[in-house]
C-alpha cells in the first residue's frame, strides 16, 4: 500500500527523461545486486558497501543515458545495524524521490544521515528493522519529505519531538511497532498529516488522545490493538474531515448511543473482528454520511428497528458471521440508498415478508449458511428474489432450503407459495415418475443404474408451479428443460468419515465452463438407490452428509452436474456414474476440507516445532525454525463456538519470531521476523563460543510461548580438517618443548648446585682453624690470619 502510494506520488513529478525508460542494469556480487520491476524503480540488495556502489553507478548512468534515470531506490542490506551518514551521501546527485532502506538489524541512524538527498526526496521508507523509537534527527530538515513508513520496528513511545522538522509530512505509517503511549503533542508539528496508518500496536483507548492534533486527518487506521470497551461519543477525538476509519481486529464490546459523535464527515467504517454484542438504538446518530459499514464476525444477535437509523446514506453494510436469528423490515427502512447487505454465515432461519420489499434494486445479497426454514413465511423472500433483477445468479442460488426435510438444498427463488405452505410427503409413485424424469436412467458401459429417492428428497409437483406468472418472472430453466451434455463424467476418488461422504469427480473433455453439483444417487448391491442433496458444490468436492458408509460393501456414486454458461444460467446436464467401489475410510492423520470438528476439547495452538543450527569457524550462524498450526483452520457448529477470547482460537495476526542467541548466559544476538512454516535466518560475526540458539513465538511481540533452545553445531569450511592436524601437530610439538626446557632447567640448577658445595683438603698454612667446643656442636668458624703475604 505505500509503495503504490510513492508510486502514484512519482509517477505525478514531471520527468526529465525523454523516450522509453531503461533500467540502469548493476550486479556486482557480492556487494550489490539489483533489478528494475516498475519504471523508475530500482530494488537492490547487498551488503553495507552497497549504497555506495548503487549511488556511483546511478551518477554514472545518468550522466551517459539520460533514460535510465531512477525516482524510488528500495534497498535491502545484509549486516547493517547503523545507517550512517556516509553511506547514504553517495545518493547524491541521482535525483531521488524515494528511498527505501531496510536490513532488519538497523537499531541507529545517524544525525542527518538523509541531508544529502533532502533536497529531491519526497519518501522515505525505514521498514522491517530494529528502530526503538524515531529517529528523528536524522528526519529534521527534510523539509519536502510527504510519506514516511516506520512499520515493523521496536518503535514504544512518541514524544513531542519525535517529527520535528518534517511539516509537510501527509503520509505516516507505524504499523506493527509496540507503541503504548503517544505523547498529546506528537502530532502537532505534522500541520498537514491526512493518512495515519496505527495498526498493529499496543494502544489502549487512553492514548488515542493525542489524536486530536492531527486535525487535517482524512484515513485513520487503529486495527489490531488494544481497544476495548464500548464504542462510545468520545472514544476517538473530533476530527471534523475524518473520511475513513479502521477499528477492526480489537476487542469492542457494544456500540453507545451517539458512537463516534466528533467525525461527522465519516463515510467508511470498519469495525469487523470485535466483540460486539449489542447495537443501541441511534447508536450511528452522528453519522448520517457513512455509505459503508463493516460489522462482520462480531457475536451480534439482534438488530433492533432504531440501532441503524439516521444512515440515510449507508450502500455497503455487512453484517455476516454474527449470530442473527432473523431478518425483519424494520432495521432495514431507513436505508434507503443500500445496494450491498451481506448476512453470510448467521443463524438466520426466518425472514419476514416485506423484510426486503423497499430493496429490489440491491446489487449483492448474501444469504448462504443459514438455517433457513422454508415455510410459507418465506413465500414473500421466495418473490424478491425472483424480481431482484440486479441481484446475481450466483446469490440467488446461494439462497437454499435447509429445512424442512423433503425441501433441504431447494433453491428458494424456485419455489412458488403452494410449494412452501404445502407440507406434504412424496409417494412413491411420485418420486419414481418425477425422478425418472430428470435422471431418465443413466446408463454405464455395461450396466443400467435404477435411481429412486427417499422421503427426505425435495420433489417438484406433478402439477407444475401454482402461480401462473411463475414461469415468466423466473428466468432459470428447471433440470427438466436443460438438455443433456455428452460430456463424461468420471469418479476420481470417494473416501469417508464419521460425519461426512468425500467426492471428487472430473468432467471428460475440460472445459472453461463452471459446473455445479444438481444431485447425487448412491446404490449398493442387493438395496434401493437413495438420493442424496450434494449443496451445489463443485465436482472437485462433493460433500455428502447424512450418508452412513459400510466399509466392506461397494457402492456407485452417480451424479447429475449442471454447466453454466458466463452469465451463471444453467445450460445444460451432465450426468455420469462412477464404477462399483469400496469407499476407503479417511486415514486419521489425514486433513479434509473443510474440517470438521465435533466435540473440540483441545486445538493445538501455534507453537515452534523445531529448530536447527549451526556455526562456521568464519562466524556466519545460520538457524532454521518451523512454526506449526499456522494453516490450521477450524470450522465448528456455531452452537460449539467458544467466545473469541478463547485460549483454544489463537490470534494469528501479529505473529512472531523471536531469535535470542545467548553466550555464557548473556544476550548477544536477538532477531524478530514474522512467523512462517518455515524460516531460515543467517547472523554474522559469531568468533567466540560457546552458543545456545532459542527461538519462540510472541504475539504482538509481547504475550511470549515456550521456547526451544538448541547448541549450534561447529561447521568448519573446507580444509578445516587440514587445519586441526596442523592445530594438533603444534600443540604437541610446544609440549615437548616445554617439558625438554623443563629438564634442561632442573639439569642446570643441578650442576650449579654441585659446582657451590665446598671442597675437602687440608688446611693452607696461612689458616687457623679454631678450636671446636665440645659439649655442643656448632658450625665451624674460618679466621684468617694475616701472617703472611699472599
Amino acid at each position: 500500500m505505500w509503495v503504490v502510494g510513492v508510486m502514484a506520488l512519482l509517477c505525478a513529478l514531471p520527468h526529465a527523461t525523454s523516450g522509453q525508460w531503461r533500467c540502469p542494469g548493476l550486479s556486482a556480487r557480492p556487494a550489490a545486486e539489483c533489478s528494475c520491476d516498475l519504471p523508475h524503480t530500482l530494488r537492490c540488495a547487498g551488503d553495507h558497501t552497497a549504497l555506495q556502489i548503487i549511488g556511483r553507478h546511478l551518477r554514472e548512468q545518468r550522466s551517459r543515458n539520460k533514460n535510465t534515470g531512477v525516482s524510488l531506490l528500495d534497498c535491502a542490506l545484509r549486516g547493517v545495524s547503523v545507517l550512517s551518514s556516509a553511506s547514504v551521501s553517495e545518493l547524491a546527485g541521482v535525483g531521488l524521490h524515494g528511498l527505501v532502506i531496510s536490513s532488519g538489524d538497523i537499531r541507529r541512524v545517524q544525525q542527518g544521515a538523509f541531508a544529502s538527498v533532502a533536497g529531491t526526496l519526497l519518501a522515505l521508507g525505514l521498514p522491517n528493522n530494529q528502530l526503538p523509537s524515531v529517529p528523528t534527527e536524522a528526519l529534521t530538515r527534510l523539509w519536502n519529505l510527504d510519506r514516511l513508513d516506520l512499520s515493523n520496528n521496536k518503535i514504544h513511545t512518541l514524544d513531542p519531538n519525535s517529527f520535528k522538522g518534517i511539516r509537510n509530512l501527509t503520509y505516516l505509517d507505524i504499523s506493527d511497532n509496540q507503541l503504548t503511549d503517544i505523547s498529546p503533542d506528537a502530532f502537532r508539528p505534522l500541520v498537514r498529516l491526512s493518512v495515519l496508518r496505527l495498526r498493529g500496536n499496543l494502544l489502549k483507548v487512553p492514548a488515542l488522545v493525542s489524536l486530536k492534533e492531527a486535525y487535517m486527518l482524512k484515513d485513520l487506521d487503529l486495527s489490531s490493538n488494544a481497544l476495548e470497551g464500548p464504542l462510545g461519543p468520545n472514544t476517538v477525538p473530533s476530527l471534523s474531515q475524518l473520511s475513513s476509519l479502521q477499528l477492526s481486529d480489537n476487542t469492542f464490546a457494544s456500540i453507545r448511543r451517539g458512537a463516534l459523535a466528533g467525525l461527522t464527515n465519516l463515510t467508511n467504517l470498519k469495525l469487523h473482528n470485535n466483540q460486539i454484542d449489542v447495537l443501541e438504538d441511534n447508536a450511528f446518530k452522528h453519522l448520517a454520511n457513512l455509505t459503508h459499514l463493516d460489522l462482520s464476525h462480531n457475536e451480534i444477535v439482534a438488530v433492533s428497528g432504531a440501532s441503524l437509523a439516521h444512515l440515510n446514506s449507508l450502500t455497503y453494510l455487512d453484517l455476516s458471521h454474527n449470530f442473527l436469528r432473523s431478518l425483519s423490515a424494520e432495521p432495514l427502512k431507513s436505508l434507503g440508498q443500500l445496494a450491498e447487505l451481506f448476512l453470510h454465515d448467521n443463524d438466520i432461519s426466518m425472514i419476514d415478508d416485506g423484510a426486503l420489499a423497499q430493496h429490489k434494486d440491491l446489487a449483492r445479497f448474501t444469504i448462504e449458511d443459514n438455517p433457513l426454514n422454508c415455510d410459507c413465511l418465506m413465500a414473500g423472500f421466495a418473490r424478491w428474489l425472483r424480481e431482484a433483477k440486479n441481484l446475481t445468479q450466483t446469490d440467488k442460488s446461494a439462497a437454499a432450503c435447509a429445512t424442512p426435510p423433503h425441501l433441504e438444498g431447494a433453491l428458494i427463488s424456485r419455489l412458488s407459495k403452494n410449494k412452501l405452505c404445502d407440507d406434504y410427503e412424496p409417494t412413491e409413485k411420485t418420486k419414481e415418475l418425477n425422478y425418472a424424469n430428470k435422471i431418465n436412467s443413466i446408463v454405464t458401459e455395461d450396466k443400467m443404474v435404477d435411481l429412486d429417492n427417499d422421503k427426505d428428497t425435495y420433489v417438484d409437483n406433478l402439477d407444475g408451479l401454482d402461480d401462473d406468472l411463475y414461469d415468466e418472472e423466473l428466468d432459470v430453466p428447471s433440470e427438466e428443460d436443460l438438455p443433456t451434455s455428452q460430456a463424461k463424467v468420471r469418479l476420481l476418488d470417494a473416501w469417508f468419515d464419521d460425519e461426512e461422504v468425500h467426492l471428487s469427480w472430473s468432467v471428460d473433455p475440460p472445459s472453461t465452463r463452471r459446473y455445479r453439483c444438481s444431485g447425487v444417487t448412491v446404490s449398493r448391491a442387493d438395496s434401493m438407490a437413495k438420493h442424496v442433496a450434494c449443496h451445489r458444490a463443485s465436482p472437485a468436492n462433493v460433500v455428502l452428509r447424512g450418508l452412513k458408509i459400510d466399509p466392506v460393501d461397494r457402492y456407485t456414486f452417480c451424479i447429475a452436474l449442471e454447466e453454466m454458461d458466463r452469465s451463471d444460467m444453467p445450460l445444460s446436464l451432465v450426468l455420469g456414474c462412477g464404477t462399483p467401489q469400496v469407499v476407503r475410510q479417511r486415514a486419521t492423520f489425514a486433513t479434509p476440507v473443510p474440517i470438521v470438528v465435533t466435540q473440540p476439547t483441545v486445538i493445538e495452538t501455534l507453537r515452534v516445532s523445531e529448530v536447527r543450527s549451526n556455526v562456521t569457524s568464519d562466524g556466519v550462524l545460520t538457524v532454521l525454525i518451523s512454526v506449526m498450526g499456522l494453516n490450521q483452520q477450524y470450522a465448528l457448529q456455531r452452537s460449539q463456538r467458544p467466545p473469541k477470547s478463547d485460549a483454544l482460537y489463537p490470534a494469528f495476526n501479529n505473529c512472531y519470531v523471536i531469535l535470542a542467541v545467548h553466550s555464557r548466559g548473556s544476550l548477544v544476538a536477538q532477531k524478530d521476523s514474522p512467523c512462517k512454516s518455515n524460516l531460515a535466518i543467517s547472523m554474522e560475526g559469531f568468533v567466540r563460543g560457546p552458543y545456545e540458539v532459542c527461538a519462540k513465538l510472541s504475539k504482538m511481540k509481547v504475550d511470549e510461548s515456550r521456547q526451544i533452545c538448541v547448541v549450534p553445531q561447529l561447521l568448519e569450511p573446507l580444509g578445516s580438517e587440514m587445519k586441526a592436524g596442523f592445530k594438533s601437530l603444534n600443540t604437541a610439538l610446544i609440549g615437548i618443548a616445554l617439558g625438554l626446557m623443563v629438564v634442561i632447567i632442573g639439569l642446570a640448577w643441578f650442576v650449579r648446585k654441585m659446582l657451590k658445595k665446598p671442597a675437602e683438603f687440608e688446611p693452607h698454612r696461612c689458616f687457623r682453624q679454631e678450636a671446636a667446643q665440645e659439649e655442643t656442636p656448632r658450625a665451624s668458624y674460618v679466621m684468617l690470619t694475616a701472617t703472611s703475604k699472599v
